[in-house]
């Protein structure tokens, strides 16, 4: 029997300091989340808005190891 070992990662969505906000950061910015298939689409759909309004790479998506 052959095992596979998969390391759990997660997620979040950054911004560089040129992006302003309507309200002052808070814990929501700094937030992991599982990386799954559902969550990674809500963040990419977010990271396209974002470069869209703010201009390119003002958004990204970090990732680690949990």
């Amino acid at each position: 029997m052959k095992t596979t070992i998969r390391a759990l990662t997660e997620i979040r969505l950054r911004r560089s300091k040129e992006v302003f906000l309507d309200r002052e950061p808070d814990e929501r910015d700094h937030l992991w989340i599982p990386d799954n298939r559902a969550n990674k689409e809500r963040l990419i759909q977010a990271l396209e808005l974002g470069n869209r309004l703010h201009g390119p790479a003002t958004h990204w998506i970090e990732k680690r190891q949990a």
